[in-house]
C-alpha cells in the first residue's frame, strides 16, 4: 500500500478484519493472508462473526487502540508537570 497524506498525515488508524469467519467452508482468504496484509499495512488485524457476535466488539476497540498508540507521546516525552 502506498503511503498517501490523508487529511495532512502520512498514517491512519486502521482495522482489517475478516469478516464472516463462522463460514468456515466458504473461506476466500486465509488467516496467514490475513495477518500478512496487516502487517504490510501496519494496522491491526482480527476476524469477526456478527452471526457468532464473535470479535465484533473487538474490531472497534483495535481501531481505537491504534488511534491511543498514535496519539499518547513516547515514554521519553512524559515527563509530568514542570514548574518552574
Amino acid at each position: 500500500m502506498n503511503q498517501r497524506l490523508i487529511q495532512g498525515r502520512d498514517w491512519v488508524a486502521m482495522t482489517l478484519v475478516g469478516n464472516k469467519s463462522d463460514l468456515h467452508m466458504q473461506r476466500v482468504i486465509s488467516v496467514e493472508e490475513g495477518k500478512a496484509l496487516a502487517e504490510e499495512w501496519n494496522c491491526a488485524w482480527t476476524e469477526a462473526s456478527a452471526r457468532h457476535n464473535k470479535n465484533v466488539t473487538k474490531c472497534f476497540e483495535l481501531c481505537l487502540e491504534q488511534i491511543e498508540k498514535e496519539n499518547t507521546p513516547p515514554d521519553d516525552e512524559k515527563k509530568g508537570c514542570i514548574i518552574t
